[in-house]
């Protein structure tokens, strides 16, 4: 049965046919927007897609903590009517960030109280298990999973994008990249009006775009070498029976470590240790557990010392944060765009991936929206990728500008990333005291404000007092 709150027969149709590279996050959100605006969508994964709630070999950050932040679930609320309630029914947890979450940064811990930046903790196989299902019951939207898109097809001029060459896969042959594609079985081919490109990180879209005659998009690069491990614990509410989660920050300069707990569906703990420019955590029973003594505060460490694992030591690395300027690009084929960390992959600690391609999303429906009665394309991406440059741009400076934190980390340094991070530096301390300040913060954390609001005047003064009254916490050589 199609879903209720969708309705695109009564939406104006820009085209017959949207085909969607990749179909986690980012691809199930633009194939619900596009739902609306094309007679047929059609998602290509090269996974096999599971039925139920499982990790998937595409995803191999899914073993990992995964926030959706404030933002990004109201956006998804909005796209998907009771999804929050059937997310709780499954077994995920409300998750106040003001109250609920013991964070440990700068020399002190955040003052806690009730707050309306509530969330949802689950997995990420959970989420996109939902997510995945409203978008595959909506009947003009169609997987073909176990496919690789081997390359664009284009008009005779290559100025416009026409569809996609693909291939089925030998399902007995996987490999690290994920499966071989069967020999001898021709490439098909597949006609669209709008091709995008969700496929994440590794997309092919700047080498594509090179054999059509255009130019690769410029890159930005800031290099973290980060690694993380994560593990599953059964819960115990007597080891933390205050709050649900537990968060400690590293201290830079010196201080590379962090870790982060919370619950999950199925009455789990997920907790997650990273380390920046190659402290990374081992998978190793003895080499995990004095990472987690190691850190700033024992909070985790005590917890899953006595806590009973649900499952092994899992690990990731990315050496990078990535964006990929297609904002700055005179020449683009129309019929195509690039979405998701195809543009921007950040570093995933500070949790923003989803939410920024929930922003997107929202910026290709209104768009679509807009030009409805045009009922053409033409203009997309140059206007998509102009105002998602913007979007991303907050999101870009924060998190690599919190990196730049660390000495080490190379790469091209927002200006005044210094200036910013001395004056946030006393923005947290603050927050140990203030919940104006806290509040704020974590307003901007969740990116339901623009990180301006930490230097409105309201909060710069707040800043400013508890520097006078409380001078000791603002030392810098304490930290």
């Amino acid at each position: 049965m199609r879903n209720q709150y969708l309705s695109p027969s009564k939406m104006p149709i820009h085209g017959q046919h949207a085909i969607v590279m990749g179909s986690s996050m980012t691809g199930l959100l633009v194939a619900r927007i596009l739902s609306d605006h094309f007679e047929r969508v059609t998602l290509i994964e090269r996974d096999r897609l599971p039925e139920n709630v499982e990790q998937r070999k595409g995803v191999p950050q899914g073993q990992h903590l995964h926030v959706l932040l404030v933002k990004g679930e109201q956006i998804l609320s909005q796209l998907f009517p009771g999804l929050v309630s059937d997310l709780i029914r499954d077994g995920a947890i409300s998750f106040d960030f003001c109250h609920d979450l013991h964070w440990f940064q700068e020399g002190g811990y955040k003052t806690r109280f009730k707050s309306d930046l509530v969330a949802t903790a689950m997995s990420r196989p959970l989420l996109e298990y939902h997510v995945r299902r409203r978008v595959l019951d909506l009947k003009n939207v169609i997987c073909l999973d176990q496919c690789s898109v081997t390359s664009l097809l284009a008009s005779t001029d290559n100025r416009c994008i026409t569809g996609v060459r693909l291939r089925r896969h030998d399902e007995g042959t996987a490999t690290p990249q994920g499966p071989i594609p069967a020999e001898g079985v021709p490439e098909e081919l597949l006609m669209a009006d709008l091709v995008v490109d969700a496929t994440g990180r590794g997309s092919r879209s700047p080498r594509w775009l090179e054999s059509l005659g255009y130019p690769r998009p410029a890159e930005s690069t800031v290099t973290v070498n980060l690694g993380y491990a994560s593990r599953i614990y059964q819960q115990d509410q007597r080891l933390l029976p205050d709050v649900l989660g537990v968060m400690t920050t590293p201290a830079p300069p010196d201080g590379r470590r962090g870790g982060l707990l919370i619950p999950l569906e199925g009455s789990r703990w997920i907790v997650t240790f990273g380390g920046w420019l190659g402290d990374h955590p081992p998978a190793d029973e003895a080499g995990f557990l004095e990472f987690a003594r190691s850190l700033p505060t024992p909070d985790i460490y005590q917890v899953i010392s006595q806590a009973e694992p649900l499952s092994e030591i899992v690990l990731y690395k990315l050496p990078s944060n990535l964006r990929r300027h297609y904002e700055g690009l005179k020449q683009f084929p129309e019929g195509y765009l690039v979405m998701g960390d195809a543009i921007c992959s950040f570093n995933p600690v500070y949790g923003q991936g989803m939410t920024v391609s929930a922003l997107e999303a929202e910026l290709l429906q209104r768009w679509l929206q807009k030009t409805g009665q045009r009922r053409d394309l033409r203009g997309l991406a140059h206007d998509f990728f102009k105002q998602a440059a913007k979007n991303i741009e907050n999101p870009w400076t924060l998190a690599v500008g919190e990196d730049f934190r660390f000495p080490g980390v190379k790469g091209s340094k927002p200006p005044a990333t210094d200036l910013i991070n001395h004056y946030v530096s006393h923005v947290h301390r603050t927050t140990f005291y203030d919940r104006e300040s806290t509040r704020t913060f974590f307003q901007v954390m969740n990116m339901t404000h623009a990180p301006t609001a930490l230097f409105s005047p309201r909060i710069m003064w707040r800043v400013i007092r508890n520097r006078l009254l409380r001078p000791r916490y603002f030392r810098q050589e304490q930290y």
